[in-house]
Order: structure tokens, then C-alpha cells, then sequence
């Protein structure tokens, strides 16, 4: 992401007024344009199915789609962000020929254990008629396996290709929803398999024409059995804990049974979701600049390293990459607080625009204060992976998500004026964590690099904190 960083940097330096506009535009849409489609996406599908479809149906409908965005996400993360560092090394290896051997395995994996997890879910559990769990089982499968090839592109340098991928597969969605007369749930399932099916083969073109060399399976371990746990683990519970407070709550107050027995939250849910969209100016910011900066000095520190330079100047490289370090979070703080402060403000408009309940507003405000947290969280980890310290990283979202799940349920009784608290704890737990693990690692840098992380000392699988 740093290298795409330096080019969006180099636009909004050269460019004037047009290019920060550029640069930032292009920064949103390759950090979180796909989350923006595809919420604008849902939230035009779930306004349309309420005049076009049955209540029933359209409850079907958007149980669907929660759980399957909530539950591939998490199949999703823990093999595709080992997939990504395996595909990273390879490139940076200049090794391209191992890369189809990681890709075919990782997406035959996820849509494999995606589709059982659908078919159990609402062909056993939920039981919904034959079409309808089938289109179900279709989208976990299809989802899944987005999900993991959209960041492989983007380490791949074809991250352009990811927005047009899903800006495809969205049109064909909505042809082929308004060539539907009497649409029913199942139809419409079937019309987002069809169009979701067209992004993935979109992403698989790519992929292939990036790296044609035929797919076969490593002959030597990639990657030790320990760092492929703790790397598969970190991508694991990022995701759950952003989830863990909204799976609890839909058996809390205010939720309602839809696909007996599955259940939903909508006041929560709707709150939850347009407070996380507040952390997509941070996420920006991120890419353009402060992993960018990060990036420059970190490379500097490591030639250093491995050159001919004395200690003194290894030392005053550290000096320079924790300077840069605190620079950057004060920007990616202040920033977000600004939206944070404007999300709380505009609030009560924002939810009459939408035509939201006005008790949304609790989880609103609770979560976009918590994204101002949760941003400093995921910066601290991003300098983690660079520092190869990935069991920082999952003590980091586990204790989000210890945090969080003990909060939500200490409220179990505050009612709706509690929503989003459970995020917003585990989100500052994460954040302290995080800042203090960074703090630590970066304190003793060099004796790491050189010994207490150094494979030829520690072992092929490094350090476990």
C-alpha cells in the first residue's frame, strides 16, 4: 500500500488544489471504495425491496445479506491476509512463478468452507426453501472468494481493477433485477450471485494475466507453521472485533427474530454501520501520507542497517522513524477527531435525511467516536507488520474483542442509549495497547532487527510478541 501511497503523495504534491482533490479521491476509492459501493449498493437494494417485495421476502432478503457480509468476512480474512504476505514476499522475491500455487489453494479454500458454512446456515439452521438457501450458499461462496482476491490485486498493483470489478458486477445486478417482473427473494439472490460472479471472473482474469505461470502447489513450506497462525489470526480477529458487539446485541435489546432463529438488531446495526463509515477519511489519510512517510524512513533504517553504517547513524535513522511515527498518528488523530466531532454535530440531520429512527443515533455517535480509536489501533498494527511482529497484532484485536464483547454484555440492560459503547471500549483498549506495543517495540528496534527478531538467532517463525 506504501508504494501506491508515494505515487498518490506525488500527485497531491505536483498537482495544486486539482491534485490534492485527485489524490484524495483516488485514495478513498482504493482504501475503501469497495465498502463505499457496496454500502451504497445495499442501502438502494433495501429501500427498493420495501415497495417491491413482500415484508417476509424482503426480511429474507436483508437477513441474507447481513449475515453473509458479517460471516465471509471472517472466513475471508484469516486466509486471505496470509495469502496477501505470502503473494508480498513472492513479489518482493521477484519469485512471480510461485504466486498462482497461493492464489488457486486460498480461493478453492474460503468459497469451499464458505459454502458449507451457508448451506449449514440457512439450509439446516434458518431452512429456507431449496432456491433460496441455494442463492444463499452461492453468495458465501462467491463473497468469500472476493474478499480474498481484492487485496491480491491491490499488493499485485492492479487495485484499479478492484473498483471497476465491483462498479461491473453492481450493474449487472441491478439489469438484471429490472428485467425481473415479479422479482421474489430468491430471484434477486440469484441476480447478486450473477453479478458478484462476474467481479470475482473479472479479478481471476486478472489475476491470471498478472501471474500466468500454471498453479501448482509449493514443493517447500512457505512460511513456518507458527507465523502462518499468528498472521491467519490477526486477520481473523480484526474482523471479529468489529462484529462481536453487533452479534451480541442481536440477542439484545430492541432485536427481533427474522429467519427463526436468526436474528438481527436493526437499531444497532444501522448505527454501527454508518458510524464505521467515519473511519474512511482516516483511512485516506493513511494511505496518502502517513504510511508513505513511514515507508520512506523505515527503508532508510533498514539500509542503514544492512550496509556499512556506524551505530550512531542507525540510531539517528530510529530517531528519525519515531519522529515520523509521532507526527503521523497526531495528524490521523486530529483528523478524525475533527470527523468524529462532526458526526456527533450533524447527527439528528444526517438521520432525518435518511429517514433513520432517531434512536440510531446513540450507536451513531458511540461509533464514530470509537473509529477515532479504532484508527489509531489499525496504525499500530500497520507498523507492527513492518517491525514482523504479528503476535502484537492479534493481542492487540483480541483484546478489542474481549473488551468489547464484556462491555456489550455488562449494558445488556442500558437499553438503546448503550449501543455502540461495546465497540467504543474495545476500540480504546486496542488503541492503548497498540500505542504501547509500538512504544516498546520501536525502544528496542535495533537490538531486534539485529538479534531479538532475527531469524538466523529467533527461528524462521520470529518472535512471539
Amino acid at each position: 500500500m506504501a508504494g501506491i501511497g508515494f505515487r498518490l503523495a506525488k500527485m497531491a504534491r505536483e498537482g495544486g488544489i486539482g491534485g490534492i482533490v485527485s489524490a484524495a479521491a483516488h485514495g478513498t476509492a482504493i482504501s475503501s471504495g469497495p465498502w463505499l459501493i457496496t454500502a451504497a449498493s445495499v442501502a438502494i437494494l433495501a429501500q427498493w425491496s420495501r415497495g417491491s417485495l413482500s415484508d417476509a421476502e424482503a426480511t429474507l432478503l436483508h437477513t441474507v445479506l447481513i449475515y453473509a457480509f458479517s460471516l465471509t468476512a471472517v472466513i475471508a480474512a484469516p486466509i486471505g491476509i496470509l495469502a496477501t504476505r505470502l503473494v508480498s514476499d513472492a513479489l518482493f522475491a521477484k519469485d512471480t512463478g510461485r504466486i498462482p500455487g497461493i492464489i488457486g489453494p486460498a480461493l478453492a479454500l474460503g468459497g469451499a468452507i464458505a459454502a458449507i458454512v451457508g448451506a449449514l446456515l440457512f439450509g439446516g439452521i434458518a431452512a429456507l426453501p431449496f432456491r433460496a438457501s441455494l442463492g444463499a450458499t452461492l453468495l458465501f461462496a462467491v463473497l468469500t472468494q472476493i474478499w480474498i482476491a481484492a487485496p491480491l490485486l491491490t499488493a499485485a498493483d492492479r487495485y484499479r481493477m478492484v473498483l471497476l470489478a465491483y462498479v461491473f458486477g453492481i450493474a449487472v445486478i441491478a439489469v438484471s433485477i429490472a428485467l425481473l417482473t415479479r422479482p421474489e427473494a430468491w430471484q434477486i439472490l440469484a441476480a447478486i450471485v450473477a453479478g458478484l460472479g462476474v467481479a470475482l471472473i473479472m479479478l481471476a482474469v486478472v489475476l491470471v494475466r498478472r501471474f500466468p505461470a500454471p498453479a501448482r502447489l509449493p514443493r517447500k513450506r512457505l512460511v513456518s507453521v507458527r507465523q502462518a497462525l499468528l498472521v491467519g489470526l490477526a486477520g481473523l480477529l480484526s474482523v471479529v472485533a468489529i462484529w462481536i458487539d453487533k452479534w451480541i446485541l442481536w440477542f439484545g435489546p430492541q432485536s427481533v427474530t427474522t429467519l427463526s432463529p436468526l436474528r438481527l438488531n436493526p437499531i444497532n446495526d444501522l448505527g454501527s454501520f454508518l458510524g464505521l463509515l467515519t473511519l474512511v477519511p482516516g483511512l485516506t489519510l493513511m494511505l496518502i501520507v502517513t504510511e508513505t512517510r513511514f515507508d520512506r524512513v523505515f527503508g532508510d533504517l533498514m539500509a542503514r542497517c544492512t550496509g556499512t553504517s556506524r551505530l550512531k547513524r542507525i540510531e539517528d535513522a530510529r530517531a528519525d522513524l519515531i519522529g515520523t511515527m509521532v507526527d503521523g498518528l497526531r495528524i490521523l488523530l486530529i483528523s478524525q477527531l475533527i470527523v468524529a466531532a462532526s458526526a456527533w454535530v450533524l447527527a439528528v440531520p444526517l438521520l432525518d435525511l435518511l429517514g433513520a429512527d432517531i434512536r440510531v443515533i446513540f450507536a451513531f455517535r458511540q461509533t464514530a467516536a470509537g473509529a477515532v480509536f479504532h484508527l489509531i489501533a489499525i496504525a499500530s498494527t500497520v507498523v507492527l507488520a513492518y517491525f514482523n511482529l504479528f503476535g502484537r497484532i492479534v493481542a492487540i484485536w483480541g483484546a478489542f474483542t474481549l473488551t468489547s464483547a464484556i462491555a456489550t454484555v455488562w449494558l445488556w440492560n442500558a437499553g438503546v442509549g448503550a449501543f455502540g459503547w461495546g465497540y467504543l471500549a474495545g476500540s480504546v483498549m486496542a488503541a492503548a495497547i497498540g500505542v504501547a506495543m509500538v512504544a516498546n517495540a520501536t525502544v528496542n528496534l535495533i537490538f531486534m532487527l539485529f538479534v531479538g527478531n532475527n531469524p538466523a538467532v529467533v527461528g524462521a517463525g520470529g518472535r512471539l510478541l
